[in-house]
């Protein structure tokens, strides 16, 4: 927000700088150069005015002299301006001799002309005398230097350059300013959100007193926080109490079944293990669905995990299982790797994904777990060799009660996804080269890819 306040005013500012002070600079360096123009002329039509006695009346006029004398004294940028005063014959009667008196110079004043032209680095004005009968009786050629014009230039635009610095100073300051006016509540409700995502469920805003808008956002935040704050307490007592009403019943159920099944009869014996096996599978299917709600309303902050140790003692855990099913179970992993996880979350979904593996895959078959570093993230893969799952099946694998087989209860995938995505992470499903189905876990390895991928 501070970038985007500062490049707004910072726009405006120089929108109006440009607007307004380029076209002040150029209009008032052209009226330098005009005025400039106008004295030089005004000095030569002077300097014309006192020679006119001189020249036209043959009489010595003591005002030419004295003029002459002033200018000569008058030192502009370390260059005097320079003089020649000659009649219609060309005989330079007052000013020094520097060659500044040319015939073609005083051809325009000679014809009854003013002029005033750039000669090098100076300004040359060339007027007439006037003579008698309206008749030009000499000229005057006055040779001003432009260095104190273009002094008074530099000087303009210096000004108007250290306005234009102390007008962006004063925008950047007051960008600042106004951003952490703005900002300060905006980060205050930015770390009351982030503790209230990491699982402090009585994190509160501090509503400031300005702006209004910001205050009644954070009173919104507090409460949204409240009312989750309350959901939350409520799902997590219907959670014990479920857990509670439903396993103890069915915990007697299951020994009832037990007990009448050992008294039955030879030909009851079926009926009675189909009985238990649905008994079975109903717990089967309380406990995930008890994981998933968990899994739904995790507040734990995640943390580091050793994934290759992780990852070690899972496959450890899970031998003796697969060789009872007669499938090879392998892990390869590149290094000591870590991943954002929340604790007890990746073991869960591990023994999630290698259970659903060894079920899909037929005897003499193969399932990989693999581990490996990619930039800020980490990838675990769990490979199997079994059927896999169609297009239109991945799609709707994550949600509950979608299952290929008759045996599953369809939430394995669910409380995976659910568990990942707690901690920051993502997975996908795709095919396996060959056949079967290949899980691809991407864990951020700290909270920093956690939140470039939050970005993202």
């Amino acid at each position: 927000m501070t970038s985007r306040i500062l490049a707004a005013l910072l726009s405006l500012t120089l929108g109006l700088l440009l607007g307004a002070l380029l076209p002040l600079g150029f209009a008032m360096a052209k009226q330098h150069e005009r005025d400039y123009r106008s004295g030089t002329l005004t000095i030569a039509h002077t300097l014309a005015a006192s020679a006119e006695e001189k020249i036209a009346d043959r009489e010595d006029s003591a005002m030419l002299p004295r003029t002459l004398d002033a200018l000569r004294k008058e030192n502009e940028g370390g260059q005097a301006m320079t003089v020649a005063v000659a009649d219609d014959d060309g005989h330079v009667v007052a000013g020094p001799d520097t060659g500044l008196y040319t015939p073609a110079r005083a051809a325009p004043a000679l014809a009854g002309r003013s002029r005033l032209t750039r000669d090098g680095g100076r300004l040359l004005a060339v007027v007439p005398v006037d003579g008698h009968d309206e008749n030009v009786a000499g000229v005057v050629l006055l040779s001003r230097p432009l260095a104190p014009l273009h002094d008074r230039v530099t000087r303009l635009w210096t000004r108007l350059a250290v306005v234009a610095v102390i007008a962006i100073a004063a925008a950047v300051a007051l960008a600042l300013a106004l951003a952490r006016w703005a900002g300060r509540p905006l980060r205050n409700l930015e770390v009351a959100a982030e503790a209230l995502g990491a699982g402090e469920l009585g994190a509160r805003a501090e509503p400031p007193r300005q702006p209004a808008e910001i205050r009644r956002l954070a009173e919104r935040f507090n409460i949204m926080a409240a009312r989750l704050e309350s959901l939350i307490y409520d799902h997590r007592t219907m959670l014990a109490d479920v857990s509670h009403q439903l396993r103890t019943p069915l915990a007697a159920l299951r020994l009832r079944m037990e007990l009448l099944a050992a008294e039955a009869a030879a030909d009851e014996a079926g009926e009675f293990d189909g009985a238990l096996g649905e008994l079975a599978r109903l717990a089967r299917l309380v406990d995930g669905l008890l994981a998933v709600a968990r899994a739904e309303n995790v507040t734990e902050p995640p943390e580091q995990v050793a994934v290759t140790r992780l990852l070690a003692d899972r496959v450890e855990a899970w031998q003796p299982v697969a060789a009872e099913r007669d499938v090879r179970l392998s892990l390869e992993t590149n290094g000591q790797l870590m991943a954002l996880a929340v604790p007890g979350h990746l073991e869960q979904v591990i023994d999630n994904l290698v259970d659903n593996a060894l079920t899909a895959t037929p005897g003499d078959g193969h399932v990989r777990l693999a581990a490996h570093r990619s930039g800020h993230r980490t990838h675990i893969t769990v490979t199997d060799d079994g059927p896999g799952m169609s297009q239109a099946m991945k799609a709707e694998a994550f949600r509950r009660f979608r299952t290929s087989g008759p045996v599953g209860t369809g939430l394995g995938l669910a409380i995976v996804h659910r568990l990942v995505t707690a901690g920051g992470g993502t997975v996908e499903l795709s095919d396996t080269p060959g056949g079967g189905l290949t899980v691809t876990l991407d864990l951020p390895r700290s909270a920093r890819s956690a939140g470039r991928a939050d970005a993202r």
